[in-house]
């Protein structure tokens, strides 16, 4: 005896959707949506900011969602997951395509690291003798930091400090600094900025016989949802005004690094540009034609903010008149903050 199981009624030709395609199919609209709303709004939203700085993390299940649609053959739900899907792996593939120069050359390294202002520096320290940079980055660095990093003074007998009025918005008076082992033969002030940025300096240094210009940046901080950050005298207020601020700086540094490339001089703007790839600051750099460091040569999302895994890749060694060669993300030590190493290639340099 055949037993046939009873299904409800349905009209002849008509195909079920299991739970799992139709979960792909919301997600991938869900996530097509926010990446065009990322895209329209920009960083103007507290939303659409955060949706941008944190895109790794909604948009790599998109991976695996297309590849079960594909398996079962469901062509819309695959259609609405592509984009979501391309964005993820582009977040974390290397990109050559986007620049460098031909030729080799001698390799700078150069590491930047937001050392966390009212942290210990000895982290710097570590990163010191783990992987001999040339060139140091650092942004928030306090009184007590410098105090920490006398013993970088054999190595790197080379250096310049900035400390300016801003306070990080626990209070501890911060600057940026590049401590170098090639001489330091000028530094000037970066003029243009918006009344409100945190001022940068353009460090000029000596490697081998090869100019390169080193500014060592820190765009202003987000302050998401609120119109006023009171422990903050810094200028940014709430998002949107954040977001133009951001904007602005980014804008001109670009703009700045490109004169100078022009010039003649080899260009690194490094630092802690509060940013993902999908907030708009990190377009203005690529449409200056310069060249993420990271993003060129390395695998791996390459999240820097916040305890491991990290949350977001805010801190960018961006390049021009150079090559990278190689790039990586080190430990996170005391700060809330992971360096990033690169080797670059430096055409010309003796």
């Amino acid at each position: 005896m055949i037993r046939a199981r009873r299904t409800r009624d349905r009209p002849a030709g008509t195909a079920t959707v299991s739970p799992r395609v139709g979960a792909c199919a919301v997600y991938g609209s869900a996530a097509s949506t926010a990446l065009a709303c990322v895209a329209v709004v920009g960083d103007r939203t507290a939303v659409t900011y955060a949706l941008g700085l944190t895109a790794f993390w909604w948009l790599v299940p998109g991976v695996p969602l297309l590849l079960v649609a594909l398996l079962r053959r469901r062509r819309v739900a695959a259609v609405v997951l592509v984009a979501p899907a391309l964005t993820a792996a582009l977040l974390c593939v290397p990109r050559p395509w986007q620049g460098g120069v031909a030729d080799g050359g001698p390799v700078l390294r150069v590491a930047t690291w937001n050392i966390t202002a009212g942290a210990p520096a000895r982290g710097v320290l570590r990163l010191a003798d783990d992987t001999a940079p040339d060139v140091l980055v650092l942004q928030e660095v306090s009184a007590r930091a410098l105090r920490e990093l006398a013993p970088l003074g054999v190595a790197y007998p080379h250096r310049h400090v900035s400390q300016h009025a801003w306070a990080a918005p626990w209070g501890v008076p911060s600057g940026t600094a590049v401590f170098s082992r090639h001489p330091v033969t000028g530094v000037r002030p970066v003029e243009g900025l918006p009344p409100a940025a945190r001022p940068t300096d353009v460090v000029t240094l000596d490697v081998r016989g090869r100019r390169v210009d080193v500014l060592s940046v820190h765009l202003a901080s987000p302050c998401l949802g609120c119109r006023f950050h009171p422990s903050d005298p810094g200028p940014a207020g709430g998002t949107g005004p954040a977001a133009r601020l951001r904007s602005q700086e980014a804008a001109r540094l670009a703009d700045l690094a490109r004169e100078l490339h022009r010039g003649g001089a080899a260009v690194v703007v490094a630092g802690d540009i509060n940013a993902s790839d999908l907030n708009r600051p990190g377009w203005a750099f690529a449409r200056a034609g310069l060249v993420d460091a990271y993003r060129a040569v390395a695998w791996g999302p390459g999240l820097t903010r916040g305890a491991r895994p990290g949350l977001a890749r805010i801190d960018v060694v961006e390049v021009a008149g150079l090559e990278p060669v190689g790039a990586w993300v080190g430990g996170r030590g005391e700060s809330d903050h992971a360096p990033v190493i690169a080797d670059l290639a430096l055409p010309g340099a003796a």
